[in-house]
């Protein structure tokens, strides 16, 4: 199909789906499309791209992208947003943008030729969320979009030049931990463990730094949660849906306060209101104050088997970054009654990290499996099981034997745990 012919076409497609947008909108109280509008959007353009049999498969792909970035407010982004390649876009004003896609980093044009746009496409996200604004007097801005994303945005000033991010957590680009294994994520040998983990109900901290995959890891892990059990997750942002996916889940939300400083809703309150819902089990996005007292507490007075983050850069580091955390709180005791509280605790830790492979791909992955041992020398002592050594291969350190009674007594509930390691190399 000539250049020409092709133009012709895309022109007649756009103009059947701007017609088939104007009727529906007419049937609305409003007439601005809205974020939640992009699903049915795109599979409007694709039907309509799918009338025109002359298109081969290649030139189908590419005006479907086309006609769907030039009728919806965010333009040439929606072709990197639709791709589900794509799993973070960083646009740094109007100069710079780049998408990471398949672990790599790769320059593309800057969607907008001004700030003013950028400012409106954020306004256009933010539209009908009271919490989230965008202006002088609220600089920056964090939400969730419908689809599971996560949008940051600067202004100029504070951010040279205006920033907005959008890093993707599309809820069912992972279904289970075997489709982890496949991407890379964990080896296959330890889907074993991590399922009798969750069934024994032992205590897990998902560490890692940003971008590691923590709350994807999370939110697969919480979908081996028996349907019985009543789960509360709690999070700053929501990202995990599992009030979606899990029969007896509810899910609270902090908030910030308002721009006279009231009206905030911290994780720490969330705690105390979880505590009232009847919890089997309390999941936490991620621990980032004091409130990591009150999760010990949770966790020690009725609710074994819960889940939380924690921003931390190895696995060493994790569990004293988590008592610095605790000593936060207001009421906590001496470091050594929190340590103490640490480490007869929390069981498992499971640390992610970004990394980076011989051909410079960004790959994320699980890099150590470790149990709480104790203490060693005043310090928490985490005897390490798996580990991915410096060829890219996972391997086993400790043996099972080597777990604490505690972990070993909660695990032979539903398993041998002697056996969970033997898919492991030495």
């Amino acid at each position: 199909m000539s250049n020409a012919v092709s133009a012709g076409v895309e022109d007649a497609i756009r103009a059947r789906v701007e017609a088939a947008l104007a009727a529906e909108l007419a049937r609305r109280d409003r007439t601005r499309l809205r974020v939640e509008d992009q699903g049915w959007i795109y599979q409007l353009v694709g039907r309509v791209v799918a009338e025109e049999p002359q298109l081969n498969d290649e030139q189908s792909e590419e005006i479907w992208r086309r006609v769907f970035a030039s009728v919806t407010p965010l333009g040439p982004l929606a072709e990197h947003l639709a791709d589900p390649e794509v799993e973070e876009v960083r646009i740094n004003g109007t100069e710079a943008c780049f998408i990471f896609r398949a672990g790599r980093r790769q320059a593309v044009p800057p969607p907008f030729e001004d700030e003013d746009a950028l400012i409106e496409l954020v306004h256009w996200y933010t539209d009908g969320t009271p919490s989230a604004r965008l202006d002088r007097a609220s600089p920056t801005v964090t939400m969730t979009l419908p689809e599971g994303s996560r949008l940051h945005a600067a202004l100029s000033p504070p951010a040279r030049p205006m920033s907005v991010t959008i890093r993707k957590h599309p809820p069912a680009r992972f279904a289970d931990l075997a489709a982890l294994a496949r991407s890379g994520f964990l080896p296959d040998a330890a889907i074993g463990l991590l399922e009798a983990a969750i069934a024994s109900r032992l205590n897990v901290l998902i560490s890692g730094g940003a971008g590691a995959g923590k709350t994807t890891f999370m939110r697969i892990l919480a979908r081996l949660i028996a349907s019985d059990e009543r789960v509360v997750t709690i999070e700053d942002q929501a990202e995990l849906h599992l009030w979606r996916e899990l029969p007896d889940c509810i899910a609270l939300e902090g908030r910030p306060s308002n721009t006279e400083g009231r009206g905030a809703i911290t994780i720490q309150m969330l705690i105390h209101e979880a505590l009232r819902m009847s919890p089997d089990r309390i999941i936490i996005g991620e621990v980032r104050g004091g409130e990591a007292l009150d999760l010990l507490d949770a966790m020690n007075t009725g609710h074994p088997g819960s889940v939380c983050t924690l921003h931390a850069d190895s696995p060493r580091e994790t569990l004293p970054r988590l008592v610095r955390l605790a000593l936060r709180n207001p009421q906590a005791p001496r470091a050594e009654a929190v340590l103490g509280e640490v480490v007869h605790t929390v069981d498992l830790v499971l640390h992610a990290a970004i990394v980076r492979s011989a051909d410079a791909r960004r790959q994320r992955k699980l890099v150590s499996l470790g149990c709480v041992a104790g203490l060693d020398d005043g310090r928490p002592l985490l005897q390490e099981l798996i580990a991915l050594r410096a060829d890219g291969r996972w391997h086993r350190v400790g043996s099972p034997a080597a777990m604490p009674e505690r972990v070993w007594s909660k695990l032979a509930q539903v398993c041998d745990p002697a056996r969970l390691l033997d898919g492991f190399d030495d």
